[in-house]
């Protein structure tokens, strides 16, 4: 797989995909959803709420060859017991297949342009097994806690605002 085979588009534009990411962001972080009391359809709906291009939520699809092999989002909320953290990046997710290939790291650089073309100062994230890949990408670790059963690390990044975000 070539990296420059890879597109990321926004998720307005491949809408159809919806149902099949929900399904990959359900299935992934179930404890999660089940904490949330969320069902699949709940996820789906999530998502159906995210297909905005100039406002949050708005999410990013990664491409190959015409079939969606990943996503991630710029959302207000994302950590039920951080409401006072916002925005945020979340739900980066590629295909089992497809990781290790740098799709997640494309993603991460696209939601941060997208971030910062949107005007946002600071984004933060939660995850309990990439700590050091967002640390790698500029990521500062906030607080780790256990959260639904998964030691979790919050992280925040400061973003300069830029005049053309997507140069």
């Amino acid at each position: 797989m070539h990296r420059n085979a890879i597109k990321i588009d926004y998720l307005k534009n491949h809408a159809a995909c919806i149902p099949q990411l929900a399904k990959y962001s359900h299935d992934e972080w179930r404890p999660i959803y089940d904490k949330a009391g969320m069902t699949l359809g709940d996820a789906v709906a999530s998502y159906a709420q995210r297909v905005n291009l100039d406002t949050l939520p708005l999410a990013l699809v990664a491409i190959y060859h015409d079939m969606v092999i990943g996503t991630g989002s710029l959302k207000l909320q994302d950590l039920d017991v951080r409401p006072q953290l916002t925005p945020w990046m979340g739900g980066i997710f590629v295909v089992k297949e497809y990781r290790g290939r740098g799709v997640a790291t494309a993603l991460i650089h696209q939601l941060i342009k997208e971030a910062c073309r949107l005007s946002v100062k600071r984004l933060y994230l939660w995850t309990s097994s990439a700590e050091v890949l967002y640390a790698n990408l500029g990521w500062v670790s906030l607080e780790r806690f256990d959260y639904c059963g998964h030691e979790i690390s919050v992280m925040q990044r400061e973003l300069r605002s830029q005049a053309n975000p997507l140069s």
